[in-house]
């Protein structure tokens, strides 16, 4: 089965090029097939950017697929952008796409924290459903072991896919969890 949070090497390609604006700032992103969202910015990921407080310092962009979030973030703000995933095709993208927006990142190959030992005062996560929720827990778990005392994970998740569930699963493992945004089903939480 082709899954954007596996590695898949006998997909196809067709490289595309996607223009994003966003922050008054022209965005352009190389994608290719077998990866998440790869026809156009996702909605939930512009909900997340859009919700996000100015942040500073070091950020991971968990999950970074070819690197939307981390890379806006890292063009918007004063931050130190660390870029990380399962699939090497998204990670190989995410730093192509670094680049062609010129910002400066870290690219880590891992399996949720599996490769990841820094800490960071800020994670984002547009986490992989389909990968399910033992999986998606165990990156909410990690997190908290990765983040600076202090510092922020922002989950965007659409209620249909576990709203709910996640945001009780947060109250458990951090001291707070505020929903920045809920709209429509999806809901944007940051988990201090």
């Amino acid at each position: 089965m082709n899954h954007y949070f596996i590695e898949n090497p006998a997909l196809l390609t067709q490289e595309r090029q996607l223009t994003f604006d966003i922050f008054g700032m022209e965005f352009k992103f190389l994608t290719n097939n077998g990866l998440f969202s790869c026809n156009k910015i996702d909605d939930a990921s512009k909900i997340l950017l859009e919700q996000m407080p100015a942040i500073e310092g070091d950020l991971l962009d968990l999950g970074c697929g070819y690197g939307v979030l981390g890379i806006v973030l890292c063009k918007k703000n004063n931050i130190r952008l660390t870029m990380s995933d399962v699939n090497s095709l998204a990670l190989d993208y995410a730093i192509k796409n670094a680049k062609l927006n010129q910002v400066t990142a870290t690219a880590i190959h891992s399996d949720g924290f599996t490769n990841i030992t820094k800490l960071y005062n800020h994670i984002t996560l547009n986490p992989p459903i389909h990968a399910g929720k033992e999986v998606m827990y165990r990156m909410y778990k990690e997190a908290t072991e990765h983040l600076h005392i202090g510092g922020s994970l922002y989950v965007v998740i659409q209620k249909k896919h576990g709203a709910e569930s996640t945001q009780k699963k947060l109250l458990e493992l951090f001291k707070d969890c505020h929903t920045l945004y809920k709209k429509k089903g999806t809901f944007v939480f940051q988990a201090i």
